[in-house]
């Protein structure tokens, strides 16, 4: 059991770091975007939802497990676009 512990952990970091890169992504997204309007795109979110479902399938992994974590990660980065969108609206106009 030590050892799977060690695996999973070892794999929780590596996604991590992507969850990190991929969290600059939407960062710069926020920074690219005209309007807040544009953050929420629903028809992203299901083209997105479509793709996972599909790698999930390939992977082995439980498609209502990649679906439900999928949602919430999008449903974070959203949050987190629109936060940093309004930050960067409000030092463009208070500047």
């Amino acid at each position: 059991m030590a050892e799977l512990r060690v695996e999973i952990d070892r794999l929780d970091q590596n996604l991590v770091e992507l969850l990190s890169q991929r969290q600059r992504y939407i960062e710069r997204a926020a920074e690219i975007k005209a309007y807040r309007h544009e953050i929420r795109d629903e028809a992203r979110i299901e083209d997105v939802l479509t793709k996972v479902t599909i790698a999930a399938k390939q992977a082995g992994l439980s498609t209502d497990i990649a679906r439900a974590v999928w949602r919430e990660l999008m449903e974070r980065s959203i949050a987190l676009e629109m936060e940093r969108y309004d930050v960067l609206s409000a030092s463009n106009t208070s500047g």
